[in-house]
């Protein structure tokens, strides 16, 4: 009986390795001390597809530098495939190095304008140490590393210029125009183990941002790799996922694999440190579907772009807004004036009922499309600065279109049609709106008067959303700090930062907002408060010898009255501003002489 348990064990295990994208392995490991130049060895990586190959190492010595922590280990490469090549190529990065036949560390620094077929080596208890959150570990700032080419597809020109300055990328790390996946059975046709190639994704779908490096070792769920950092984040959340290699390139400056990561997500990276990366097999991030749809009614055109991008705050901005500019871009297919009407739709943890939504309206004379994301990006620097609480996004959905037109309109003159305005009156008034290079149109507004307005001289003012006409990328910056800064300010939640944000009016809409008359008796009551304020302060000491009798009563706060405030939507994104002062008259009453007393003879 026990023996058939412990065959049945036998064959459940087996049939668990098979299954599973991830080889187990627990190599012995050779201390950096017990290392000496002349020792000879073997490295494991990737030369194309998904097959592991080995190629020979030697020691050359251990590296020490006054500004560098830890120890490094020198070695040269050797073989027909290194030959072949022209040396130790970017994404080699992680491959393992066994001096020995025991696993001494991972490639992955190396000398600048140096021979490519030396490199060096992080020794593997540094890299054991990732699993220590939070650890201090060695950096390497005289050494480049042997760097993990970012391969990007579905992004061009100026958007993958984007993602490059807003995420701090060298250029020399870029490598476009690959296919976004290979599509691979990754069940079927991969495993990963000490030597695969490994991809860390940022963005994947129709637009595919990742790096592609080596795995170094993969022990009990956790896979060791690079050997230096990524993006060096610290705690962070990336996909990963295997890769396949089309080719190794040579080059005088450093030979570098191009390929695409394979479809499956094998689980998250978790740590982005200088001795490497961290990732977990099958446990996976969360992730932020990105939906963009663009229509250009000029052409009869559209495009609808689907992504999924990683969920880290620091890196949604950039992350999203290279993606709707390339978007726009794509189906545009030019680069200049127009008008664009924006829908987005966020939903998520911690949001209002748990869904943001803001529409919009823009005009570029220039670069609409740049124009066009405003919107996405203020919203996802509130989310990201704000102090109450972290928002977990779920989804988002960005609508756009765009029309090759200049709808545009001046606030011109207005003009209020009532002759007497009473409380409880609805105001009439026409405005002139003066579109772009065109004749004059009147359109006839109203606002309600409230019937507790104060009497007399009271202020209407006409404005134009935020007068957004962009005319350069320095304007669009210099007006979204400006929007920051004024929104972020003086807020006791998130829910009152949001709202007030979601209430601001739009491009093409009009405010009206009466201002009523300041009476004196309201000025009274300041001037009162103010005075009462300072006998209190000057006179602490009787003040605090006063018993607090029941007789006491406490001066209530005079209530605030709500806004007169309309918006009114146009056809026209506006600038512009007017004011107009008006009269409001107290209420005749028409019972007054029916109520006088009647005089009667004696």
């Amino acid at each position: 009986m026990n023996k058939h348990i412990k065959i049945l064990f036998v064959i459940l295990l087996f049939l668990t390795i098979l299954s599973t994208n991830v080889l187990a392995e627990n190599p012995s490991i050779i201390s950096i001390d017990k290392l000496q130049a002349g020792q000879k060895g073997i490295a494991k990586t990737v030369f194309a597809g998904t097959e592991i190959e080995e190629f020979p190492v030697e020691v050359i010595n251990i590296v020490k530098g006054q500004r560098i922590e830890s120890n490094l280990i020198l070695i040269k490469a050797f073989g027909d495939k290194i030959e072949q090549i022209g040396g130790i190529a970017s994404g080699m990065s992680g491959s393992p190095v066994y001096i020995e036949g025991k696993l001494a560390g991972a490639i992955s620094y190396k000398w600048e304008n140096s021979e490519h077929k030396y490199a060096l080596v992080t020794p593997i208890q540094e890299m054991l140490n990732l699993k220590k959150q939070g650890e201090d570990l060695s950096f390497y700032d005289e050494l480049n590393t042997v760097q993990t080419p970012i391969m990007v597809a579905g992004l061009s020109g100026r958007s993958l210029e984007n993602l490059k300055d807003g995420l701090a990328i060298e250029d020399s790390r870029i490598i476009s125009g690959f296919s976004a996946s290979h599509h691979l059975n990754t069940n079927d046709d991969f495993k990963l183990k000490a030597g695969s190639a490994v991809a860390v994704q940022l963005i994947r779908g129709d637009v595919s941002v990742a790096s592609i490096g080596t795995v170094t070792l993969v022990d009990k769920g956790y896979v060791y790799a690079f050997g230096h950092p990524f993006l060096n984040k610290g705690e962070s959340n990336y996909l990963m996922s295997g890769a396949y290699i089309d080719a190794i390139i040579p080059s005088q400056t450093q030979p570098f694999k191009v390929g695409s990561p394979l479809d499956e997500l094998l689980g998250t990276v978790q740590s982005d440190r200088n001795a490497g990366i961290l990732g977990r097999i099958n446990q996976f991030p969360n992730i932020i579907p990105l939906t963009v749809e663009v229509k250009d009614n000029s052409l009869k055109t559209s495009r609808v772009v689907r992504t999924q991008i990683v969920n880290d705050e620091k890196m949604l901005r950039e992350l999203g807004s290279s993606i709707i500019l390339e978007s726009i871009d794509t189906t545009l297919d030019r680069i200049g004036k127009g008008t664009s009407k924006v829908n987005i739709a966020i939903t998520g943890s911690n949001l209002p009922e748990g869904k943001i939504e803001k529409g919009n309206m823009y005009y570029s004379n220039n670069d609409i499309a740049v124009a066009t994301l405003i919107d996405y990006n203020r919203l996802m620097d509130l989310i990201e600065r704000n102090s109450f609480k972290e928002i977990n996004i779920f989804d988002i959905k960005v609508n756009i279109e765009v029309e090759k037109t200049d709808d545009i309109a001046l606030i011109e003159e207005a003009e209020i049609l009532d002759e007497d305005i009473y409380p409880g009156d609805t105001l009439y008034l026409k405005v002139v709106l003066r579109p772009y290079r065109a004749n004059s149109i009147s359109r006839e507004l109203s606002i309600e008067i409230p019937e507790d307005i104060n009497i007399g001289r009271a202020t209407l003012t006409l404005s134009a959303g935020y007068g957004n006409l962009l005319n350069s990328r320095d304007n669009q910056e210099e007006e979204e700090n400006d929007m920051n800064r004024s929104v972020i300010e003086g807020y006791k939640s998130f829910e009152e930062l949001i709202e007030d944000y979601l209430e601001a009016p739009m491009n093409n809409e009009i405010t009206l907002q009466v201002y009523p008359a300041f009476i004196a008796q309201d000025q009274a009551k300041i001037e009162e408060k103010a005075e009462g304020s300072e006998v209190e302060d000057s006179n602490d000491v009787q003040a605090n010898e006063i018993d607090d009798g029941d007789d006491q009563t406490e001066t209530a706060e005079p209530e605030e009255k709500p806004e007169i405030k309309k918006k009114i939507y146009t056809d026209y994104v506006l600038e512009g501003s007017l004011t107009l002062d008006f009269e409001v008259k107290e209420k005749p009453d028409n019972n007054k002489e029916a109520n006088i007393p009647k005089l009667s003879k004696e």
